[in-house]
C-alpha cells in the first residue's frame, strides 16, 4: 500500500497541545465521522483500533447522533422522495394521466403545496447543516453589486407576484468582492423573510454605499400576518446571517415595525 506523508509544523501541534499521534487519531476520527473512511480504514489510519471502536461504542451507548453531518451527506436521499411526490402529483393535477374531478384536483393541489412547503423546509435545514459544518466555500470575484441587487429583485418579483417590490439602489461605486450565487441567495431569502411577515402590501429594497462599506436594507409594509412563521424566520435569519458573515459583513437584528419587518446588513467594499 502506498503511503502519503503529511508534514505539520511543530508549532501548530504545540499550539493545539497535541502529539503527532493524537493529531493522526483525530484526523482518522474526523474522516470516519464524515463518512470519508469506513471503520477499518479509519482504524488503520489512527494506528489504534480501540480509538474508532470506542468512538462507535460511545455514540451508540449515549444515543449520540450528529444531525448536521447526517444532513450534509444524506440531503439527496432525503429530497428524492419529496421530488417524486411533487413531480407525479403535478402530472396528475394537469390531467396528463387522465381526467380528474374538481374535488380530486383540490385535494391533490393541497398535497402538492404541502410537499413544496416541506421541500423548502428541508432545503433550508440542509443549508443550515452545511453552514454549521463550515462546508460552504465562497468563490469571489469583483462584481457590480448594484446589478446583482437589481437582478435579484427582478427574479424575486417574478416568482412572487403577490407583493410588489420597489428597488432603490443608490450605489456610487458598485464594485465589490463577492460570491454572486451565495450573496444572491442571501438577498432573495431576506426578501422572502420580510414578505412572510405581511399578507398584503409591498416590499422595498434599498442600497447605498460610502468609501468603506455597502448598506442594504429590506422593508415589508402592509397588513401584518397573524402567523409570524417563527420556524421559517429562524431558518432564514440563520442562513442569511451566516452567508453575509462569510462575506465579511454583518447582519443587523431584525426590527419589527408597525406594518412589517425591517432587515438590514452591511458589506465591506473589498475583502
Amino acid at each position: 500500500m502506498e503511503k502519503t506523508i503529511i508534514e505539520i509544523p511543530t508549532e501548530l501541534l504545540q499550539a493545539a497541545k497535541i502529539t503527532p499521534e493524537e493529531a493522526k487519531t483525530q484526523l482518522a476520527i474526523r474522516l470516519y465521522q464524515t463518512h470519508k473512511l469506513n471503520e477499518e480504514q479509519a482504524s488503520a489510519l489512527a494506528g489504534d483500533t480501540t480509538a474508532i471502536e470506542s468512538l462507535i461504542w460511545n455514540h451508540q451507548a449515549a444515543g449520540h447522533f450528529d444531525l448536521d453531518e447526517f444532513l450534509s451527506w444524506a440531503s439527496h436521499d432525503l429530497k428524492t422522495p419529496l421530488n417524486a411526490i411533487i413531480g407525479f402529483t403535478k402530472i396528475v393535477i394537469k390531467g396528463m394521466d387522465g381526467p380528474i374531478n374538481e374535488m380530486q384536483k383540490t385535494d391533490l393541489t393541497t398535497a402538492f403545496n404541502g410537499s413544496q412547503r416541506m421541500l423548502t423546509l428541508l432545503t433550508n435545514l440542509v443549508e443550515m447543516a452545511h453552514l454549521n459544518n463550515g462546508d460552504i466555500v465562497l468563490f469571489r470575484k469583483s462584481y457590480n453589486l448594484a446589478d446583482l441587487l437589481k437582478d435579484v429583485a427582478s427574479q424575486w418579483e417574478i416568482k412572487n407576484p403577490g407583493l410588489s417590490l420597489t428597488p432603490n439602489i443608490m450605489i456610487d461605486m458598485p464594485n465589490a468582492s463577492v460570491d454572486e450565487t451565495r450573496l444572491s441567495q442571501a438577498v432573495s431569502n431576506l426578501l422572502t423573510y420580510a414578505a412572510i411577515r405581511v399578507t398584503e402590501g409591498a416590499l422595498s429594497l434599498s442600497a447605498k454605499d460610502d468609501e468603506q462599506e455597502f448598506k442594504i436594507s429590506i422593508q415589508s409594509a402592509g397588513k401584518k400576518a397573524r402567523d409570524k412563521s417563527e420556524m421559517d424566520s429562524a431558518m432564514y435569519n440563520f442562513i442569511c446571517s451566516a452567508l453575509i458573515k462569510l462575506h465579511g459583513g454583518q447582519m443587523d437584528e431584525p426590527q419589527e415595525t408597525e406594518d412589517g419587518l425591517l432587515l438590514s446588513f452591511s458589506l465591506p467594499r473589498m475583502v
